[in-house]
């Protein structure tokens, strides 16, 4: 079994998913295997000849504010950026989870995706999709204290994710994250217990 958790950035997904991982799932993050897709020699060719060689540094290696500054300028600069990073990316993911259930099969395992629903159609990577969900003050705050962004650059990025209103519409789970953390965790503890109930 293969289960997405998505939301938006700031909701707590990351939360959820370490508490599945303490029940035994195997966690995928998709922003490791994203790192490890722009690392790609390839993708980094790529990333170079359209956003310009001011996005690496005197090494040769990506400077990923740089890069997340200018792919974030506009929406067709996101779509080129989205174009040449996602195929990688989602095969990257998909190899990590075959590999993982050929040699654990029993063990359920979870890909910590903020994307899963914009890379398309979801069941191309996972059977089940939960979706964590707050406040948006909550997320805007959540997200500079854990990234260092701006408000108006955490805000830029929540424009480019779907509304969490479709997320929910999408979810077979929707987790709400609004209050302590030991209500988040009972209420992952809940949902989890119902995704992998016999």
């Amino acid at each position: 079994m293969i289960v997405g958790v998505t939301g938006g950035i700031g909701a707590g997904k990351s939360r959820v998913c370490d508490v599945f991982a303490r029940e035994g799932a195997y966690v995928i993050e998709a922003d490791e295997a994203g790192r490890a897709a722009v690392d790609d020699p390839a993708v980094l060719r790529s990333l170079a000849k359209t956003f310009g060689r001011g996005i690496l540094d005197e090494n040769g290696e990506l400077v990923r504010r740089e890069l997340g500054r200018r792919a974030f300028a506009s929406m067709e600069a996101r779509n080129r950026l989205n174009a040449i990073v996602w195929p990688t990316l989602t095969g990257k993911l998909k190899d990590r989870a075959r590999n993982a259930l050929s040699q654990r099969p029993e063990r359920p395992v979870v890909i910590d995706a903020a994307l899963i629903l914009e890379w398309g159609d979801r069941r191309e990577l996972c059977d089940t999709l939960v979706v964590v969900t707050a406040p948006e003050s909550v997320r805007v705050r959540r997200a500079m204290e854990r990234t260092g962004l701006s408000e108006a650059e955490v805000r830029e990025r929540m424009a480019c994710q779907l509304p969490e209103s479709a997320k929910v519409e999408a979810a077979d789970f929707v987790i709400e994250n609004a209050g302590s953390a030991a209500e988040l965790e009972a209420r992952a503890l809940s949902v989890w217990r119902q995704i992998v109930r016999p």
